[in-house]
């Protein structure tokens, strides 16, 4: 029976990771050897390094443990990028661009699609962006972080877009892709000042100034169920020709959910790895997370807990 475990956002790099925590570690991969049924491949789905909030090496640092545990399973290790550790992308970009601009070809063509490999830790990672397709319990299961969804993270994309309608255009996926490495390079080279670092410190160090963005944050993206943004997903399938997708697998609103409507895909967000601590006006913190996929159906779990979170035939 093939098995795929999807872990997303686990965030290493800051310290409501819960995944810097040996134990928790420990503890999970245990429940993937338990309830996993026999483990295929592990599904990293994004977010997996906060670069906006740290550097790579710290980042990296932190994730050492895990890494190192991971590499220990005899399993098919896929990487999907997300927008927290987008550089990883834009690095990725930037050496195949070098290595085409060698041979002579100064304007290489978007790529809808890209996939390379990355050494960490001596080992290798196969990395997608922005989507990996599997076969799972004869199912087309389309894995992808969730930041091109709409939410206060693709502002800008969506104030550019209503802009280019006016005129009778509509962004194609290349721009789309433009405007979010200029958004997400920005503020992943902010962790480079520390100047700004500290000036975001002393911000969140206000209690006021805290809760009131905190709770922004809860009314418009995170916590965001899955059968609010059900309609951007059949958008995002639509729009970029992924044909028929059986289930549609995401993270990045931190919100563990399945829904699924009429004749559409499954949808399934798998939650994340983060200890947001209390939240604001009735914003709902479920974390430690993951998604189990197999021919009996799909597992949401959480960590610790004996039962599904969520099931789906």
């Amino acid at each position: 029976m093939t098995s795929t475990v999807v872990i997303s956002d686990a965030h290493f790099g800051i310290n409501s990771s819960t995944l810097i925590n040996p134990k928790r570690v420990d503890c999970l991969f245990w429940e993937i050897w338990r309830y996993g049924n026999g483990c295929d491949e592990i599904v990293l789905l994004g977010d997996v390094f906060d670069l906006w909030r740290a550097s790579l090496g710290k980042a990296v640092k932190d994730s050492q443990y895990f890494f190192n545990r991971l590499f220990e399973l005899d399993v098919k290790l896929i990487y999907v990028v997300g927008n927290h550790d987008h550089h990883l992308m834009v690095m990725n970009e930037d050496i195949w661009s070098l290595e085409r601009i060698a041979r002579g070809d100064f304007y290489p063509n978007y790529r809808t699609n890209l996939s390379w490999n990355w050494k960490i830790f001596d080992q290798e990672l196969e990395m997608y962006y922005p989507v990996y397709f599997s076969s799972n319990g004869g199912r087309k299961v389309l894995f992808t972080h969730g930041h091109h969804l709409n939410g206060i993270q693709s502002f800008t994309i969506q104030t550019i877009s209503k802009f280019r309608k006016l005129v009778g255009e509509d962004l194609s996926p290349a721009d789309l892709e433009k405007m979010m490495k200029y958004a997400y390079e920005g503020i992943h080279q902010s962790v480079l000042i520390d100047e700004i670092m500290d000036a975001e410190n002393h911000l969140w160090g206000i209690p006021n100034t805290y809760d009131k963005i905190k709770s922004q944050i809860c009314s418009s993206i995170r916590y965001t169920p899955v059968k609010r943004q059900y309609s951007e997903i059949l958008n995002f399938i639509k729009y970029r020709n992924y044909g028929n997708v059986g289930c549609f697998v995401y993270g990045d609103t931190h919100k563990p959910d399945i829904f699924k409507k009429d004749c559409g895909p499954l949808a399934v967000n798998c939650g994340s790895w983060v200890d947001e601590g209390p939240m604001l006006d009735n914003c709902e913190e479920i974390s430690d997370t993951y998604l189990i996929i197999n021919e009996d159906g799909i597992f949401l779990r959480r960590l610790g807990h004996k039962a599904p979170f969520g099931y789906s035939e």
